[in-house]
């Protein structure tokens, strides 16, 4: 029977969260992922050195882990935790309670009473009363055992075993500003950790360190967007994308930067999402890089054959020209198993179900005339979140399984290269990625398109700049070009912070001109994400007839109206506060009404209600004077379509549209946001993402109402 060598791979990345221009940082999952998966998983290791792994740091995380360590920075969460509840605003007490549940309710919230009471008490964002409404029942004790436990229960099983965090954990409720600080202290504290345990077990052999292009590109779609119609059926950009020498640049600066960390230029290479094509292969060698790694569909999709263990457990040399890597593919069903499918189960069945694959591999292989190899690779921070203990049991399991198997072994991607040169060629490499052999992910999708068409256009304006262009421009376009931004837009994936993330693209876009001292295109204040129905704060539940003279005449006038509130401060590290604090709107049997509160005096300026449904209209309103205007939407088309009176803006602006000039019939579904502009600049737009809706009453619908 032959020995079986597995290879673990944990990809280790996240989005690029900070914004070059002003050095902050919008979001807190560098620093909450280094306290549980990147710390968890190589503190761990050194308990089995007999284990060898390879971790693939992309440069752009560990640039970022560097920023809280070397440099001091630190996202809008941990400023927010560390503020004493009575000097918080009330818009940062909304932001606490709204975002401090972030994480897997099972193993980060349930197991802690205490935590699970302060979410109850919250209520889920959108229904019921809404977050504002149910913030006067939060005390200050609530808001720093809020404080401490987002950041406490982040904490991994490593990190768990610090006797004064075990207490904390114990403790589990009524918690001091020195708890808190110990807490927050200890993210820094683990954070510092990381890099030097990495380095450390690299240059003792126990693990391999490899890389990604810098800012974690879609390798394929930034040398030509046309390449995934290799792969798929899909409209391409409207505008042309075809950057080859980006990713020489990502490339470059990914194996400068590693070599500075570590001492040495690395052997391997993660593709970012296993994305490949054959004119990579160039690049790569290139650059030194000896091999690379993607799915298993991708190798059978180049071989253009069924699956099989003799054809997959084996790396490869793959040609294009004259340039030549070496390359392994993972075994999907393995590595899918610990990422989404052991994380349900005991760990002892996990790990025994896992010894019980490669014992299966290694029967298989008396037949084999090579030395199997089978490669597990998937992200190694996420997977632990869903673990009830981190993953720590599982781990464990496996690690000690593997160094008492006499059939397994477990190896390093470049030590089993070494000893075993590829002896089958692909000479044709598939182009596609590690989620079903293709991009749709990054390029099928309405949204994918927008996006790749404003970074298009971005990078040319940078080019046109010729000598002139500002060098931190430059890596704004190198940042957009990541990944993740994609990842979000369209169907496929969605979280409680696509707006966070479509907000980010669009800023490190913008940056790009306001570092030239140049207006950003209007389109870039415009958000990417399509129309989504957004839940009020409150939703009409009658009739009104305001008058519409720019003031709260009487208490009632607004009373059943609907009401919209922005967002706290999500957005507040690049946004300016926002003008309007609340949208009201609502109806009689004729018309809509519509009401706007601001946080500060307006000046000169238009506001635009845009009907999305059940036809496509702008109404044009004017912060000064009393007319406003309809026009019809088709395309990019506006055709003026009617003039009317019926706005006013004093203390507060409101206006009047009667549904025929829209065109809107009884019990048909409107649907519209809001945005406010000075001259042809958009400032803001509500709600940011989505729309706002309602059924256009029929005469039954105040009697409906009444039995509510």
């Amino acid at each position: 029977m032959r020995e079986v060598a597995v290879g673990f791979l944990w990809h280790m990345h996240q989005p690029y969260y900070k914004n070059p221009v002003t050095r902050t940082y919008l979001l807190p999952w560098v620093r909450l992922h280094s306290v549980r998966g990147y710390y968890d998983m190589i503190a761990l290791l050194e308990e089995y050195p007999e284990v060898a792994c390879t971790f693939n740091l992309v440069p752009s995380l560990i640039s970022q882990i560097i920023d809280y360590t070397d440099k001091g920075l630190r996202d809008t969460d941990f400023l927010l935790s560390e503020k004493r509840p009575a000097d918080l605003t009330f818009d940062e007490k909304k932001q606490i309670v709204t975002r401090f549940f972030m994480g897997s309710f099972p193993t980060l919230i349930a197991p802690f009473p205490r935590y699970t009471n302060l979410l109850e008490k919250r209520g889920e964002p959108g229904k019921g009363s809404g977050v504002e409404a149910v913030m006067k029942h939060f005390t200050d004790q609530d808001i720093l055992d809020l404080q401490v436990l987002f950041n406490l229960t982040w904490i991994g099983f490593m990190g768990r075993k610090d006797r004064n965090i075990a207490d904390l954990i114990r403790k589990g409720r009524s918690y001091t500003e020195s708890d808190k600080a110990f807490v927050l202290a200890f993210h820094i504290e683990t954070m510092k950790k990381i890099v030097p345990l990495y380095k450390n077990a690299c240059r003792a052999g126990r693990i391999e360190i490899t890389t990604s292009p810098f800012y974690h590109p879609i390798g394929p779609l930034l040398m030509n967007v046309g390449y995934a119609l290799r792969s798929m059926d899909t409209p391409l950009p409207a505008e042309p994308f075809s950057h080859p020498e980006d990713l020489d640049v990502q490339i470059a600066r990914a194996m400068d930067y590693h070599e500075s960390l570590f001492g040495v230029r690395p052997k391997g290479l993660w593709p970012p999402e296993g994305s490949v094509c054959p004119e990579m292969v160039q690049v790569l060698a290139g650059h030194g890089i000896w091999w690379i790694a993607s799915d298993e569909d991708i190798l059978f999709a180049s071989l253009r054959q069924a699956r099989t263990g003799v054809g997959l457990y084996r790396p490869y040399a793959v040609e294009y020209g004259a340039s030549e890597v070496g390359m392994f593919f993972r075994d999907r069903a393995l590595s899918d198993n610990i990422g989404f499918v052991y994380a349900k189960n005991p760990p002892e069945q996990g790990a025994e179900n896992f010894i019980g694959y490669l014992k299966n591999i290694a029967k298989g292989a008396k037949a084999y005339d090579f030395n199997p190899f089978v490669a597990v690779i998937l992200d190694g921070e996420n997977p632990w979140e869903y673990y009830p203990d981190g993953g720590e049991r599982f781990l464990r399991l496996l690690y000690e399984k593997l160094d008492e198997s006499p059939e397994v072994r477990t190896s390093r991607y470049s030590e089993f290269l070494d000893r075993n040169p590829p002896g089958e060629r692909i000479v044709s490499l598939y182009t596609g990625s590690w989620i079903n052999h293709n991009f749709a992910i990054w390029i099928g999708h309405d949204e994918d398109r927008k996006a790749w068409e404003m970074l298009a256009r971005t990078r040319r304006y940078l080019e046109d700049k010729g000598d002139d262009a500002r060098p931190l421009a430059w890596e704004e376009v190198f940042i957009a070009e990541g990944s993740d931004w994609f990842w979000w837009y369209g169907e496929d994936f969605s979280s409680a912070n696509d707006e966070d993330f479509d907000n980010l693209f669009r800023l490190h876009l913008s940056n790009c001109y306001r570092l030239h001292g140049d207006l950003p295109p209007l389109e870039l204040s415009q958000s990417i994400i399509t129309h989504h129905e957004v839940v009020p704060v409150r939703s009409p539940s009658g009739f009104i007839s305001p008058v519409i003279d720019g003031h709260v005449s009487h208490f009632y006038e607004w009373h059943k109206a609907g009401c919209y509130a922005p967002p706290g401060t999500s957005t507040s590290m690049y946004r300016r506060k926002p003008l309007m604090s609340r949208l009201f709107y609502g109806f009689d049997r004729e018309n809509l009404f519509v009401r706007l509160d601001f946080s500060a005096a307006p000046g000169n300026g238009t506001i635009c209600l845009h009907v999305v449904s059940p036809g496509e209209y702008v109404v044009y309103a004017p912060l000064e004077g009393d007319t406003m205007t309809i026009h019809t939407v088709s395309g990019k088309t506006r055709e003026k379509k009617a003039e009317l009176r019926g706005v006013a803006c004093r203390s507060i602006l409101e206006l009047k549209v009667p549904f025929a000039e829209l065109d809107a019939g009884l019990s048909q579904r409107m649907r519209f946001f809001l945005t406010i502009h000075e001259g042809d600049l958009e400032i803001e737009r509500h709600p940011a993402t989505g729309v706002l809706s309602f059924s256009i009453p029929d005469e039954k619908f105040e009697r409906i109402m009444w039995h509510v």
